[in-house]
């Protein structure tokens, strides 16, 4: 029997799966840069609980998807 996609993602069998998301990864921390600076200069701070909870959110995301990916080499 084979091994299953996910297996071979960790694996690092998957690259045409693996770069995208790695830029996603990028691009979801970006995000999360861009909202905390916003929050900071514009001191919205009534809608701070709303917007560390999207933070804290995306922040899984990034942590799924890193779990998924192959460890990168020093």
């Amino acid at each position: 029997m084979g091994s299953s996609y996910r297996a071979d993602l960790r694996r690092g069998h998957v690259p045409e799966w693996e770069k995208p998301l790695r830029e996603a990864v990028v691009l979801i921390q970006g995000v999360i840069k861009d909202s905390w600076d916003c929050l900071q200069d514009e001191s919205q701070f009534d809608n701070a609980a709303d917007d560390g909870a999207m933070r804290a959110l995306l922040g899984v995301a990034v942590e799924l998807i890193e779990r998924e990916l192959p460890k990168e080499k020093p």
